[in-house]
């Protein structure tokens, strides 16, 4: 305590914001913001630029406060901003400045992710509680709500997208990005997790499963994820059709020896990750050119994996949400495990909501043919 108290009296100048906000950041952005471990330093990176900008962004709309002296006020600003509210009436009358106001909101995803970040820096400076729910933030609290239930497919075959052609088009540019996309579709992979994945060693028979993976007792063996994950969650992929076989074959040709992982030799994690997104960004692999991102075939296997065990299309690609109850509940319950998701809710936002209306599933029809 006496330690953060000194380091509070230095800073208390607001001159040199930048500087004091990351000392802070290398004393506390390792921490996880509940549990006593260690966070990725992926994490540390978002958790980094995301309150520098929200910093930033402060001054733009006319406030200046130093690190330590962050206020609920301050927080509003900047969900007024996101959100695309007018700012405070009283910023403009005191002659402070305003950055332009949005046309559109940020999405809900966007200002939650940026809300988590400041409440676990307001429990670093001593102010845990300070950070609010969104909603309290804004006078339209639905555009702070983050949903996940998805309503357009985001799978690449669901967006008119040719699998194997555009995958061929990223072999000829670097063919380490293209076997790690090949598992992404295969297994449901994310790219950190295509990148870090060691093929040789993976793969565990079905009765040397844990227990709690009675869920899949249907298949002979699986693959074992866990480098990568989110939180290091463990999971395990079924094998279970003949592409999954190749791709599996092709990825241990690429790396060559038993505890080799499928990011190119020599490179580090992070220079293997910039070169996955260069590549797929040069392939044309972006919303904005083929309407689909790498993420994409996670969707495009969840879909599949849904229509093998409930016999009809996942929601999403206008499956009847009317179907037997006890099927459509065990294949929920089987994607979310084999994506790694504790929660079977959260597959709602790959495969649709089973208790989304026809007209949905109609529409959705219609926009993919």
């Amino acid at each position: 305590m006496k330690a953060r108290c000194t380091e509070r009296r230095t800073m208390s100048s607001n001159s040199d914001w930048k500087a004091q906000l990351d000392t802070i950041l290398k004393r506390h952005n390792g921490q996880h913001a509940v549990r006593a471990k260690v966070v990725s330093h992926s994490t540390m990176e978002a958790r980094g630029k995301g309150l520098f900008r929200s910093f930033a962004l402060l001054r733009s709309l006319g406030y200046e406060p130093s690190p330590y002296n962050l206020r609920n006020q301050h927080i509003g600003a900047l969900v007024r901003y996101w959100t695309a509210e007018p700012p405070s009436p009283s910023i403009a009358l005191s002659g402070g400045r305003n950055a332009s106001l949005r046309s559109a909101p940020y999405s809900a995803a966007y200002i939650q992710q940026q809300l988590s970040f400041l409440r676990v820096f307001a429990g670093w400076i001593g102010k845990p509680g300070m950070v609010l729910d969104a909603e309290k933030y804004t006078k339209n609290p639905a555009t702070v709500r983050r949903t996940y239930t998805v309503t357009k497919d985001k799978g690449w075959s669901g967006n008119g997208v040719d699998i194997n052609t555009t995958i061929d088009a990223v072999a000829k540019l670097d063919e380490y990005v293209a076997v790690q996309l090949q598992m992404m579709i295969a297994f449901g992979l994310r790219r950190k997790e295509a990148i870090m994945f060691r093929p040789h060693a993976a793969e565990v028979p079905a009765y040397a499963l844990p227990a709690s993976c009675a869920v899949l007792d249907r298949y002979i063996s699986f693959l074992r994820i866990k480098r990568g994950t989110k939180g290091g969650r463990l999971r395990f992929a079924a094998i279970r059709t003949p592409e999954q076989v190749k791709a599996l074959a092709v990825a241990r040709t690429v790396a060559r020896f038993p505890h080799s992982h499928l990011g190119r030799p020599g490179l580090t994690l992070k220079q293997s990750l910039d070169l996955f997104s260069n590549v797929v960004r040069s392939a044309g692999i972006t919303k904005k050119e083929l309407g689909v991102t790498p993420h994409g075939l996670r969707h495009e296997f969840a879909g599949d994996l849904y229509f093998e065990i409930a016999s009809i299309p996942a929601p999403v690609r206008g499956g009847d949400p009317c179907s037997d109850p006890d099927t459509l509940k065990a294949a929920y319950l089987e994607v979310a495990n084999q994506l790694g998701h504790g929660r079977r809710q959260i597959v709602n936002a790959y495969l649709g909501s089973p208790n989304t209306p026809k007209q949905v599933a109609s529409d959705h029809q219609e926009t993919s043919t």
